[in-house]
């Protein structure tokens, strides 16, 4: 068993259906090597699929439960994994843009390329319904979970800017929407307006937002990464090749966020997929076919990863 360090943060990154899969499995290899349970994080940091985990998280729901679901092993359990975050392909796009103001400002040096790029995506139009009725089976209608720094990574659709909702300083959004902002995936899911701001997927600006953690009195931070690789695979298809390439992107991001929070002397525990994860993912991090292969290996690569670790 790890020692206990006396403030403990757990990053939950971005990755889709594929992603929550990976990382349920990773939490619950977490569990079991350190001896911890995972609601007890300091903080909680989700972005995208990983805002779902963590605000299941903040609001008591234990990785066991999780797990069974992954299992398919619960007949009541309401968060169906193959089509409640995402689906295979995307639904037919909406009108207009994600947010061209994004463009802008990536024309202007002002934002990192891709998040930049995202604003050209259509609108999504995914039906957000079974997000919200899974957030509001653990959290009551209109009100934060009871877990006191819960926060979930999503990005201003006009300036650019990350925003941590339901940290001090962020606007005050009940946690089902707040969870529907962070998943708001650009061609995917639709942007969330709250209190005259727009706000989509905090994946698009950092797979993880591990930084957000260097303003914060914490002594370790666990960092799972589903949108990044340091071991990647070398597939022959031209659009995991694709999907390839943006995540070295990604992991060039992380790799400098958890270089910042080293320094500043915070431990880190980073978990992230293998080469054959990546085989089992493919290319669709959407796609729910591959859901239970990519559960199943993560269960087997993510045990290896935290014994060179822990």
């Amino acid at each position: 068993m790890q020692q206990r360090y006396e403030k403990r943060a757990l990053v939950l990154g971005c990755g889709g259906v594929a992603g929550a899969a990976w990382s349920i499995a990773a939490l619950a290899n977490l569990e079991q090597q350190l001896g911890w349970d995972a609601r007890d994080a300091d903080i909680l940091i989700g972005t995208s699929a990983g805002a779902v985990l963590a605000a299941l998280l903040a609001a008591g729901t234990p990785v066991s439960r999780l797990l069974a679901s992954q299992r398919d092993e619960l007949p009541d359990c309401i968060w169906d994994h193959d089509t409640a975050t995402g689906g295979a392909l995307p639904p037919l796009p909406g009108m207009g843009f994600s947010g061209l103001s994004l463009l802008r400002r990536g024309l202007r040096g002002e934002i990192a390329p891709l998040t930049a790029l995202t604003g050209v995506l259509p609108r999504g139009r995914a039906d957000m319904a079974p997000f919200m009725a899974l957030i509001d089976s653990v959290v009551p209608p209109g009100e934060w979970a009871p877990h006191p720094n819960a926060w979930m990574v999503v990005v201003d659709q006009h300036s650019g800017e990350r925003v941590a909702l339901g940290r001090h300083d962020a606007p005050a959004m009940p946690m089902n929407l707040a969870v529907c902002a962070s998943y708001a995936v650009p061609g995917w899911c639709p942007p969330v307006a709250w209190q005259g701001r727009t706000y989509l997927d905090g994946g698009i600006a950092s797979p993880t937002s591990a930084d957000m953690l260097l303003a914060a009195d914490v002594d370790e931070a666990i960092v799972l990464a589903p949108m990044a690789s340091r071991q990647p695979d070398a597939p022959r298809a031209p659009w995991a090749r694709i999907e390839r390439r943006v995540r070295r992107y990604m992991t060039a991001i992380v790799d400098r966020e958890v270089k910042a929070l080293e320094q500043a002397g915070i431990r880190v525990i980073r978990l992230e997929p293998e080469a054959e994860d990546l085989r089992a993912i493919g290319f669709n991090m959407m796609d729910p076919a591959r859901r239970r292969q990519v559960f199943h290996t993560a269960l087997r690569t993510t045990q290896r990863q935290l014994a060179r670790q822990c």
